[in-house]
């Protein structure tokens, strides 16, 4: 196509992009003004803060057709437009004026800084000292309770050889899938059809928590001996921040007809009264499991005050770990959107490395760090 011809052309869609361009950034500012003033409670707001490293992305695309519609469209200056309108009225006033306002093309220069602090800078490398003192390493990860073979899972769990797994979802009882696990750990605790711990070290103490009173939530504590040391280590598996239907439908919790029933409330409320006991909790620890929590959710920072997020410290990259596309019938291609399974400390504990492991065949990515203990 000829410069002129592209000229024509862009001149003719410049003015509706621009209109387009110029609302996608006001109201991207004005979900940034909302999470500035930590503005909660609201089902659409909460689901925007679940998300909100993706509102952002699109100014990549945005900013330069901006710059590109303005140069491509022939847009002139301020004071030669007024010129070129004096000496010819056959100019097409569309034209003239068919160039993005300076205020957006500023505006997405700054929600490009936000987004880039805020989002991406957390998941940047940073260099991390290597251990110098004894180390452990824990592993979470969430089985999918529907799936039936977990070969693949126990074969790369054995292979990682952690000191401690975490994991939710398990079956009651004696849970055969997972039979390898019990010839290699010699101690083993678990809730009953919810989270489940496997661990190198004895155990102590064993506590069950009552995180929900109705209709009922439970988290593990265990109490570990580490040669010596005395290490708390917390399972836990939040639920999902969606309203309930009136006949369970695992399959109907997934998609967009489950974005219509968002809500966060239950779920943030069994995350405060965690924090609650964590707050009293005596000794140094670990918090691992499924948060089913964002790491953009305004709740994440809530967590933060109390202990550290071990992938912040020592991880690189977003971390995401759900869905896995394969196990909820999506093209491989597809990555995971959000980051839901953590492993958090107690400041006694340091983070040495953090990675998120491959598809073991469940819709969530396991998650291994590896922790020092801090001189005291």
């Amino acid at each position: 196509m000829p410069w002129s011809a592209l000229q024509v052309f862009l001149r003719r869609i410049s003015t509706p992009i621009r209109h387009l361009i110029s609302l996608y950034a006001l109201i991207v500012t004005l979900f940034t003004l909302l999470r500035l003033l930590r503005v909660s409670g609201a089902p659409l707001i909460d689901l925007a803060n679940t998300f909100a490293p993706y509102w952002y992305m699109p100014l990549v695309v945005t900013f330069p057709l901006s710059i590109l519609v303005t140069r491509g469209g022939g847009a002139p200056v301020e004071h030669s437009r007024k010129r070129l309108i004096r000496l010819s009225k056959s100019i097409d006033a569309a034209a003239a004026q068919a160039y993005p306002p300076r205020w957006s093309v500023l505006l997405q220069i700054c929600l490009i800084a936000i987004g880039l602090y805020w989002f991406a800078a957390p998941g940047m490398y940073r260099p991390v000292e290597p251990p110098s003192g004894a180390i452990f390493s824990v592993v979470t990860f969430n089985v999918q309770g529907s799936n039936r073979d977990l070969s693949q899972a126990t074969d790369w769990l054995l292979q990682q050889a952690p000191d401690v797994i975490v994991l939710q979802e398990t079956a009651e009882g004696y849970d055969g899938r997972l039979a390898p696990l019990y010839d290699v750990y010699a101690h083993e605790d678990h809730i009953e059809g919810s989270v489940r711990v496997f661990s190198r070290y004895a155990i102590l103490e064993r506590e069950v928590l009552t995180i929900e009173d109705e209709p009922g939530l439970k988290a593990l504590r265990l109490l570990l001996n580490q040669d010596g040391r005395e290490l708390a280590v917390y399972a836990v598996h939040f639920t999902l921040p969606l309203k309930p239907r009136a006949q369970y439908d695992p399959d109907a919790d997934i998609g967009p007809e489950a974005l219509l029933r968002y809500d966060e409330r239950r779920r943030n409320a069994q995350i405060r009264r965690f924090l609650e006991i964590a707050r009293r909790e005596t000794y140094p620890f670990a918090v691992a499991g499924d948060f089913n929590m964002s790491d953009a959710s305004l709740i994440h920072d809530e967590i933060a005050v109390l202990m550290g997020d071990a992938w912040r410290s020592a991880g690189v990259g977003a971390g995401r770990t759900w869905p896995v596309a394969e196990a909820i019938g999506l093209p491989r291609v597809i990555q995971p959107l959000l980051r839901i399974d953590y492993i958090w400390h107690s400041a006694t504990l340091r983070p040495t490395a953090a990675a998120v492991g491959e598809n073991i065949g469940s819709d969530h990515l396991p998650v291994t760090v590896i922790f020092e203990w801090r001189q005291t």
